[in-house]
């Protein structure tokens, strides 16, 4: 019998139902268990509806403690990972990351496979030996601020087709014939936008809802300051039964996010219950690629408030871009199998080790020629490199 690859996931706060950690958990899932052997290990609290897709799924979780993060590279406070990780009994390293360097992937000697979620830099580690990014707008962002593009993929990986029935218009009496707009989004404060709320206000009407699953506190503050009529905020839930019928309440996806998106898995699970959607510009603007032609990306408040009143109106048009959304939502994400991407390189690096190896230092010594000088913060230091080279560290406390 052929011996399995085996692949260790590792994330901090991994078993939350963020975009970042769905998308490691629906990899662990997907990949072919015939290849590929997978544990899972993660810090903090358990989403119990990630836990049990991840266990109803075979996969071998390992909760690991910590308790926080230094600053700078972000070392694990008070942790257990290395009491209940060897690297020497895995052939690959996964992680999920915001781009730039983090502890402990790069204490690794294994070759690490990192994804990147956000747009705040890239991971110069030579023990990187390949990066996916989930949008093509992410993958020229990550290049242009020194990734290596050909050492790079893009995988939208962990979206699937709605399965679920009904909607939630009963349980929040809102009449049928209502015409409802909202959006669903982590309970994070940091990415809270305005937008969409004042875009009702200017549009609001005795047979118009907004609805809310999940969110900041501060969508209620908001509508409570502007004493909006049928505003709805939910409480969050990975539950996908819930989702399922909270997206099949909406007339319009009217979304918002401060920091916009590198994918925008919410856009994708819109469209594909074939609900248009409305995103607004942001410094990450991957949500413009996501949305296709399943509705309308808007610059400012005033065009905002435009497209939802023109979605408002237009139930033809709605019916359009829904269908014109699906078609392209389910083409992209749906029927392109990302895993298998996934599987290929993981087989690749395991199969070629010195080659890869030998690809990482070329491309580690490209980028040290090409920016001689850089610095880095771990901890309380700042450590200065001259062609990769550490010539100086600061005392930052002092």
């Amino acid at each position: 019998m052929k011996k399995k690859i085996k692949i260790a996931f590792i994330k901090y706060d991994g078993m939350g139902a963020g975009g970042t950690e769905r998308w490691l958990q629906n990899l662990a899932v997907g990949l072919n268990k015939d290849i590929f052997d997978v544990d899972y290990f993660y810090t903090g609290n358990a989403n119990p509806d990630r836990l049990e897709f991840l266990t109803k799924n075979n996969i071998n979780t390992i909760h690991i403690k910590s308790n926080g993060k230094t600053s700078g590279y972000g070392e694990w406070i008070d942790t257990d990972l290395f009491e209940k990780f060897n690297e020497n009994d895995y052939d690959i390293i996964q992680n999920a990351i915001a781009g730039e360097k983090e502890w402990p992937f790069f204490t690794f000697k294994k070759p690490v496979v990192e994804s990147v979620h956000l747009d705040y830099g890239v991971n110069h580690c030579p023990n990187v030996y390949h990066t996916f990014v989930l949008s093509k707008w992410n993958q020229n962002k990550w290049a242009k601020m020194g990734g290596i593009k050909s050492m790079s993929s893009v995988v939208p990986l962990g979206v699937t087709m709605p399965t679920v029935s009904g909607d939630l218009r009963a349980e929040l009496k809102i009449p049928k014939n209502a015409i409802v707009s909202g959006f669903h989004q982590r309970v994070d404060d940091n990415i809270f936008s305005e937008m969409p709320i004042y875009a009702y206000k200017a549009n609001e009407a005795e047979n118009h809802y907004f609805i809310i699953m999940g969110g900041s506190k501060k969508y209620t503050a908001l509508a409570q300051k502007l004493n909006l009529r049928n505003f709805i905020q939910l409480e969050h839930s990975a539950n996908k039964e819930r989702l399922e019928k909270f997206l099949n309440t909406l007339d319009i996806f009217a979304h918002g996010r401060k920091d916009g998106e590198t994918l925008g898995y919410v856009i994708i699970e819109a469209l594909l219950h074939r609900v248009p959607c409305i995103v607004h510009d942001a410094p990450s603007k991957a949500q413009r690629e996501t949305i296709g032609p399943g509705g309308f990306f808007v610059k400012t408040q005033d065009e905002y408030n435009e497209k939802l009143n023109l979605l408002l109106r237009d139930s033809a048009l709605r019916k359009s871009l829904a269908d014109a959304g699906f078609k392209y939502a389910k083409q992209k994400f749906i029927d392109t199998n990302y895993v298998k991407k996934v599987e290929q390189k993981y087989i690749d690096i395991v199969a070629h080790p010195i080659k890869n190896k030998m690809i990482c230092r070329f491309h580690n010594f490209i980028r040290n020629i090409k920016k001689p000088f850089r610095k880095e913060r771990f901890d309380n230091k700042k450590n200065y490199y001259l062609f990769g080279i550490k010539i100086k560290t600061k005392d930052l406390k002092k």
